[in-house]
């Protein structure tokens, strides 16, 4: 099987179609890219990923944010100290 590689111009292109109304924007991927959270590999100046990568990343960061969110909502309400 051949590798699906992007750019990351594509890569975000292609985030956009599979959820037309993204939260993640152009830059914010290009951050998260650039910080190696997902696997680049480089063909002279071009910085590229593999969509499978992508996809794995999406996947993970999404069940992460599930997973905590169930986790907030079975502690209750947190008591805060209030300055005033």
């Amino acid at each position: 099987m051949i590798a699906r590689v992007r750019n990351i111009k594509q890569a975000y292109e292609y985030i956009k179609e599979q959820d037309n109304e993204t939260a993640l924007t152009e830059s914010a991927f290009r951050s998260v890219v650039k910080s190696g959270l997902i696997p680049t590999f480089s063909i002279g100046s071009r910085i590229l990923l593999k969509l499978d990568d992508v996809d794995k990343f999406l996947q993970d960061v999404t069940g992460v944010a599930v997973e905590k969110k169930k986790k907030q909502e079975q502690e209750g309400i947190r008591k805060q100290d209030v300055k005033g």
